[in-house]
């Protein structure tokens, strides 16, 4: 099989019916230190709406291009190469999906009408985000597999090429064709029995943006604040895996249709938010997790105000007993969700220790007397 790239062609996002449509803001820009699991392939759900968690809830040009692809292609064992461009904070840090499918899949993108742009001795590949939503930019990333899973049951990938329109010459025979666009991706099953034809994938995807917030005003910003985002088991079971993790606030992630299970993060010990969160086709969630914590200090002094001992181990302790916190050094900080606790500091031999509370927002010393 032989399969040539002609021409490729770029669509921006747009508005539509008072709706945000996700075209031009989902990128597909690598975390290059990251390895991220396959996409599944999510279930349409029934709409929902902006989710505001609450702590403790669940919730290119026009320039012909060179063949990239021919009968000797790829070898089918090896996977896509991964982008590897540093991610821009002005439109998301979301991952293409780059895994190359094992055994035939399903045809799973939903039929939409044909391409928009059919060019005599070429095929067109068109992606959407909806059936009827317009065509996505140049960031979807397309790959064509061999129709016959080799001896070690995996696709052979023919070629593969970027952009919203893109314009193949394909050899009569079957194809599968997978489109990837960030973190939402899908594939369709194509018959070519003519040089001239068109096939519009349909990723059934929308757009995921997070923030946080300490209270009632205080935003978290990068650095302070992560989220971790699972998807459910595609077999049905109860099972959920990490789909994206250490996500960063203010950027838009884009996710096939579906409902997906956040973890918020504010620091690196108990102050965690959950939250169920549906995505739409063609639609920005926006969702606030609203995190109750402060930021903590913790002090060894000989009297109130005094200077802080080096070498100290510290332990922070719930009122059942549960250690939350363990550190090393003279004023280790760290965020509690409000609540009570027992801060231990062990120094040459001796152990202090003092009762202490945390309120939402109040960020302060603790200091324990060497008494």
């Amino acid at each position: 099989m032989r399969v040539e790239i002609l021409h490729r062609n770029s669509v921006a996002g747009r508005f539509a019916a008072g709706i945000l449509l996700i075209g031009g803001l989902c990128v597909g820009s690598a975390w290059a230190d990251q390895t991220m699991p396959p996409l599944p392939h999510l279930k349409p759900i029934a709409p929902g709406s902006t989710v505001t968690a609450q702590a403790g809830t669940t919730a290119s040009d026009g320039s012909d291009t060179p063949t990239i692809g021919d009968d000797a292609g790829d070898d089918a064992n090896m996977a896509a190469p991964a982008d590897s461009g540093a991610p821009n904070p002005s439109l998301g840090s979301d991952d293409i999906d780059e895994s190359v499918p094992t055994t035939a899949p399903a045809d799973v993108a939903p039929v939409a009408a044909p391409a928009s742009d059919i060019r005599p001795g070429s095929f067109t590949l068109e992606a959407r985000l909806t059936a009827d939503g317009a065509p996505l930019g140049d960031q979807v990333k397309w790959r064509i597999f061999n129709d016959t899973p080799g001896t070690d049951g995996k696709l052979k990938l023919l070629g593969e090429a970027s952009g919203g329109i893109i314009y193949v010459r394909l050899d009569p025979g079957t194809y599968y064709v997978h489109a990837a666009y960030g973190r939402a991706g899908a594939t369709r099953k194509v018959e070519v029995t003519e040089p001239t034809g068109g096939e519009v994938l349909v990723l059934n995807a929308g757009g995921m943006r997070l923030l946080s917030m300490n209270g009632k005003d205080q935003p978290l910003s990068q650095g302070q604040v992560s989220f971790d985002i699972y998807a459910p088991d595609e077999g049905g079971g109860d099972e959920q895996f990490l789909l994206v993790q250490n996500a960063t606030p203010g950027h838009v992630i884009c996710l096939n249709a579906g409902t997906y299970h956040v973890v918020s993060k504010y620091g690196e010990a108990n102050a965690v938010v959950r939250a169920d969160v549906k995505i739409e086709p063609g639609k920005l969630t926006e969702t606030t997790m609203v995190q109750r914590a402060a930021r903590l200090t913790l002090k060894l002094v000989e009297q109130h105000g005094g200077e802080a001992i080096a070498d100290t181990a510290w332990t922070v302790d719930t009122p059942d007993g549960a250690p939350v916190v363990s550190e090393v050094g003279a004023f280790p900080t760290v965020v509690l969700a409000a609540g009570d606790y027992t801060a231990i500091a062990k120094h040459d031999g001796k152990v202090y220790q003092t009762r202490f509370n945390v309120q939402t927002g109040a960020d302060h010393d603790v200091e324990v007397l060497a008494q």
